[in-house]
């Protein structure tokens, strides 16, 4: 057995890594002196031979060589192949596992909101910590956020703007109950942020005042009356409804299955909407985990009572998560409802960070 990089006789296999047949040579004996596969072999050489060399059942009787594949070209059908072959690694039941213990981890939140013709961008970094976890599996969670936040590009440059920032720092850091798939469902440490607000309110009202300030005083006070109320403000918190979503449960034998998901987008109610959530079997081209949720808005039928066109929307979603840890690593979700004034919501987060205690 012996190759040949380049050939006199046909210019053709000039440009490739032959092997020169030899006189008994036939497709199963040449495969297996190479250790190739004889399909993969037959394959190869015919994708680039000239037509009547094309290897059918076996070499044609005035075939003289063989073209195969460089060592650089098998190495990156090897990696495809591999990366092919990289599965999700499911729980029971094709759960994904919910593994948040000792992990720190800091992510950067983008927020983009259009009523109408006016969109507003607000960026900023939250970090979330794992707590601990009891016998029932509910986990622990504490978020901070970075002062810094950018309105637009730039950091609060309005009164309103400002006060938003001031009165919110009241929350942080914030402690959650988050269930065994991911979901949040409460928070706390009410009594730890009732108790910092005197501090903040004197801090904001010794800087602003006129109506707006009060305004302020008075939404974020109602908020903080009781633990009710203020998981009740909260709900309209895009990172903990997006980030904590429950997306760690069982996806069946075909990988999918139909909900419902609700959303923060119209003032002082929930946005509903019916989603197809499905997860790919096998790892993306960064090994990581991919979940999508998609689906369209569900109308109440109010509006077609009185006369008018149901209202339409849709729900868009993908998460990625880390392969080993079932941790997400980016998300990226859209909605919309188009009626009177259109509303959009986009939210972007990406893990920055990660260490491990």
């Amino acid at each position: 057995m012996y190759y040949l990089e380049n050939s006199d006789e046909e210019l053709v296999y000039d440009k490739h890594l032959t092997y020169k047949v030899r006189k008994g040579d036939t497709l199963q004996s040449v495969a297996d002196q190479l250790g190739i596969d004889s399909q993969e072999l037959r394959r190869y050489h015919n994708i680039y031979c000239p037509l009547p060399d094309l290897i059918e059942a076996d070499f044609k009787s005035y075939l003289k060589f063989v073209i195969l594949a460089s060592e650089e070209t098998k190495a990156k059908v090897k990696e495809e192949v591999l990366k092919k072959s990289k599965k999700v690694v499911f729980g029971s039941d094709y759960k994904i596992p919910f593994l948040a213990e000792k992990s720190i981890k800091t992510y950067k939140a983008k927020y983009t909101t259009e009523v109408s013709s006016a969109v507003d961008v607000i960026e900023m970094t939250i970090g979330v910590k794992w707590l601990a976890t009891d016998k029932n599996k509910y986990h622990l969670f504490e978020i901070h956020r970075e002062k810094e936040i950018y309105v637009n590009g730039s950091p609060p440059d309005s009164v309103i703007q400002e006060l938003e920032a001031k009165t919110a720092e009241v929350l942080y850091p914030l402690k959650i109950v988050v269930d065994e798939f991911g979901k949040w469902i409460d928070i706390y440490n009410y009594n730890e942020i009732e108790s910092r607000w005197p501090k903040i309110k004197k801090e904001v009202l010794d800087y602003y005042e006129g109506e707006v300030a009060e305004t302020y005083m008075e939404q974020t006070e109602y908020a903080l009356e009781n633990s009710d109320t203020l998981l009740e403000s909260l709900r309209s918190d895009y990172f903990l409804r997006t980030f904590f979503n429950g997306i760690h449960v069982g996806y069946t034998g075909v990988y999918s299955f139909e909900t419902e998901v609700s959303f923060p987008l119209e003032k002082d109610e929930e946005s509903v909407f019916k989603v197809k959530q499905k997860i790919d079997a096998v790892l993306d081209d960064n090994d990581l985990i991919k979940i999508e949720q998609k689906g369209e808005y569900v109308d109440t039928g109010y509006d077609v009572i009185y006369g008018y066109a149901p209202w339409k929307g849709n729900f868009n979603s993908v998460y990625f998560l880390n392969s080993d840890s079932y941790n997400i690593e980016k998300l990226n979700a859209h909605c919309n409802i188009e009626y009177d004034e259109p509303i959009k919501a986009t939210i972007e987060i990406e893990l920055v960070k990660k260490e491990e205690n």
